[in-house]
């Protein structure tokens, strides 16, 4: 016996993603969309989440980037992760200021923690470094410091 979608079931999913950690709006429109629910009441229904701040893409950022900054990775890696994830660009600038975040430390951390050790004259090794640094998502300034901080110290 099949049983009959009500149009009551997207509201107990979405609460359910919501209750297991923050998702961003376009997110959980996705995860409806595959699960066979859209349209204005389904848009209707966010509206109200979010007004009810049970739904918050600030929330949302916040929480990803000190998630994802944690981890060891970059500002422009987590941008890019951010505005896949429906999140607009001044939002995204906003939480990086309000955060006040020390891309410095967390990319000289993640290099400490992989590598720990000079390319020196080695530019087959400077290059893997820096590559690796680029994939986090640290810009050339950042990796060039480290470089440079890191020699400045031997």
């Amino acid at each position: 016996m099949a049983f009959k979608k009500t149009p009551r079931d997207y509201k107990h999913i979405a609460m359910d993603l919501l209750a297991r950690r923050e998702h961003s709006r376009r997110e959980l429109i996705n995860k409806l969309k595959i699960r066979g629910f859209e349209g204005e009441e389904v848009e209707a229904y966010l509206d109200r989440l979010a007004e009810r701040d049970l739904q918050s893409d600030q929330r949302f950022a916040e929480s990803y980037v000190r998630m994802r900054s944690g981890n060891g990775y970059g500002q422009r890696r987590i941008s890019q992760e951010l505005s896949q994830k429906g999140i607009a660009e001044s939002r995204i600038s906003q939480i990086y200021e309000e955060m006040a975040l020390d891309w410095y430390q967390i990319a000289l951390e993640i290099w400490q923690k992989k590598y720990n050790q000079l390319p020196g004259n080695d530019l087959k090794l400077k290059a893997k470094q820096s590559r690796f640094l680029q994939y986090r998502g640290f810009d050339f300034d950042i990796i060039n410091w480290i470089f440079s901080r890191s020699s400045d110290e031997d």
